[in-house]
């Protein structure tokens, strides 16, 4: 199994990302649902930074797939960015990963949540 199927390194990773997501942030919420013996990791979370603005994420691992959406937003709900790896832009060569900003998508890789938080905070920095 690649690591980025095995549900217990997300985990751990998720944990290990929220870290340094608290730092930065006022409310951070996550909820888990795991079978370990079954291979299967669902976690739903929200993360609400200092400056209000937003990111939810969703990780979905099974031993048949990993699904993911990082969404990352204004308070009003207007996206800054988005990863994620459902499969409905066929033209961008990281199929089915990709990235949305406002008015176009590009290509990208699986994006690890911790290094989505630091592109976040980085951001937030620059305002």
């Amino acid at each position: 199994m690649k690591s980025d199927m095995n549900p217990e390194i997300r985990e751990k990773n998720i944990r290990n990302a929220l870290k340094t997501a608290d730092w930065y942030s006022t409310e951070i919420t996550v909820d888990y649902n795991f079978d370990m013996s079954l291979d299967v990791l669902f976690a739903d979370g929200k993360i609400v930074f200092y400056d209000e603005t937003v990111l939810e994420f969703t990780e979905s691992v099974t031993p048949e797939r990993f699904r993911y959406r990082y969404h990352y937003m204004k308070a009003d709900g207007t996206l800054i960015f988005r990863y994620d790896n459902v499969p409905h832009h066929r033209e961008i060569p990281s199929f089915p990963d990709h990235k949305h900003y406002p008015g176009r998508v590009v290509e990208s890789r699986i994006p690890d949540l911790k290094k989505v938080i630091e592109e976040l905070i980085d951001i937030i920095l620059e305002s």
